[in-house]
């Protein structure tokens, strides 16, 4: 039953980001349907989402979210307390070079992957979404057990200078993790090809998830304290979500959100507490 359990698990990070996306997905359509946008127009779009997206986002978590004492302690997942560190500012030449390469890796990905029209199909897209999770999941723990490799570590040390983590340490890279983490996420893409409805959506909610993922907080997508584990203790942990680390054994076994936004816990959590009673 455990092991069921853990799989459901998994699996529900995969289909409520798929849900979302497909949701997303169709807002694009309905707006992009009658316009037929060229190259140059696909990558300032899908540039701009991304990026907007990026900033905006973060900016609702630390500011917003975490500035609320109520919100912060009742969202707040992180089990395993770790010193509190300051994270850099931000700098117009930090942006500059960010957006630099946000619009390079925009540039690559359009050029290489091959375009598809599946229109508002729900199936086609909620399809496309699920299997692009779990193939970009399975890419990112690959390169990120890479990364954890002696021969690779120093590549990936300017994203672990943090311990404590917050939303825009997601972007804290080094140049040569931004490019090998931008073909890992391209791999998924040439196989099953794009649509740009589809890859503004899967930008937009993979931002999401990503940054609420590095902010020690669990607000929609992030179930656990399973990425503050591995920035706590530098192994394990080295997919999106759990699900290959369970594979491949590796996993770091987090502590799970309760709640309804979260009904695979929850049920845990009743299934344990009945044994109980």
């Amino acid at each position: 039953m455990q092991k069921l359990l853990n799989f459901c698990y998994e699996i529900e990070f995969y289909i409520k980001i798929a849900i979302s996306c497909t949701i997303f997905q169709q807002v694009f359509y309905f707006f992009l349907k009658n316009t037929k946008l060229n190259f140059i127009a696909q990558i300032i779009l899908y540039w701009c989402i991304g990026s907007i997206s990026f900033y905006l986002l973060g900016i609702l978590i630390e500011k917003g979210i975490k500035s609320n004492d109520i919100l912060r302690e009742k969202l707040t997942i992180r089990v395993n307390q770790v010193k509190k560190q300051p994270f850099p500012s931000f700098t117009l030449k930090g942006i500059f070079i960010g957006e630099i390469k946000a619009i390079i890796s925009a540039l690559v990905i359009l050029s290489l992957a091959t375009e598809v029209d599946r229109g508002n199909n729900l199936m086609l897209n909620f399809g496309w979404f699920f299997m692009r999770i779990a193939a970009a999941d399975f890419c990112f723990y690959v390169s990120h057990w890479l990364f954890h490799r002696k021969f690779l570590q120093k590549i990936h040390l300017k994203h672990h200078e943090f311990r404590d983590t917050s939303s825009f340490v997601a972007g804290h890279k080094s140049f040569l993790e931004y490019v090998i983490v931008t073909l890992t996420d391209l791999l998924p893409i040439f196989i099953f090809g794009y649509d740009i409805t589809q890859l503004c959506a899967w930008t937009l909610i993979g931002n999401a998830y990503n940054l609420e993922g590095h902010s020690s907080l669990s607000i929609f997508f992030i179930p656990s304290d399973f990425h503050d584990l591995h920035h706590t203790c530098f192994k394990g942990n080295y997919g999106i979500q759990g699900f290959w680390d369970r594979i491949f054994k590796t996993l770091n076994t987090p502590t799970k959100k309760r709640g309804i936004m979260f009904p695979m816990s929850l049920l845990e959590a009743n299934l344990k507490s009945d044994r109980h009673s």
